[in-house]
């Protein structure tokens, strides 16, 4: 049976584009495939990973017990918390450190160790905040995908009764047009915030490798 027009081109265009864009359900992996499997919630397109590996961008001495005890030499603990904003630039944080381990004398070892390991400490929790709060996003935009795929099934139910009513078609197909503009404009803004966690991946990489060149 053939569908009554619902009004305009551009209309018919969003609804075929809208059956196209939202599939039903995120891919597996191939079988017998390493690779983790895929969270369905995830937006961006980067690869999904938790948490950030010191030991890949350190290259100084192992932090040992640093890792739980930096927040005990508290002018690291400082420069820490304050280098670690993304606001800073990274230019002005290298200057910032390499006079801290200056003025830290016969500590500079110990000291450094201290910062990277609360830089590490405090990046790594930010970058694990913003993972969780895009997941979360994620998991909206598949259930506001779902609603869209429940209103295209009605629009196509009232254009396919026996007696359809033109008024109702249109006031649906007006829905599916609203509720796919904003599925795409919210798509499109959570793209720039898929670069967040690789933003504090890469201030991580900058400050570990500064600390490691100023160890004794």
């Amino acid at each position: 049976m053939n569908r009554r027009p619902i009004g305009s081109v551009t209309r018919h265009a969003v609804l075929a584009a809208t059956l196209l864009l939202l599939p039903a359900a995120t891919p597996a992996p191939p079988p017998n495939s390493n690779a983790p499997p895929l969270d369905p919630n995830w937006p961006c397109q980067q690869i999904k990973i938790d948490h950030m590996s010191l030991a890949a961008m350190w290259a100084g001495p192992p932090l040992g017990k640093m890792s739980d005890q930096w927040q005990d030499h508290a002018k690291a603990a400082d420069l820490a918390r304050q280098l670690s904003q993304r606001r800073v630039p990274i230019a002005q944080a290298q200057a910032e450190l390499k006079a801290f381990a200056q003025a830290a004398g016969d500590q500079r070892g110990t000291e450094l160790l201290a910062f990277i390991a609360g830089v590490f400490s405090l990046l790594d929790q930010e970058r694990s905040d913003v993972i969780q709060g895009l997941d979360r996003f994620g998991a909206r935009q598949q259930s506001y995908a779902a609603q869209i795929r429940t209103e295209i099934t009605g629009l196509h139910n009232a254009q396919d009764a026996a007696h359809p009513d033109p008024q109702a078609i249109d006031k649906l197909a007006d829905q599916v047009h609203w509720d796919t503009r904003v599925f795409a404009d919210r798509n499109d803004m959570i793209s720039y915030a898929c670069f967040v966690p690789d933003e504090i991946e890469h201030r991580l990489y900058e400050l570990a490798g500064a600390t490691a060149n100023l160890m004794p």
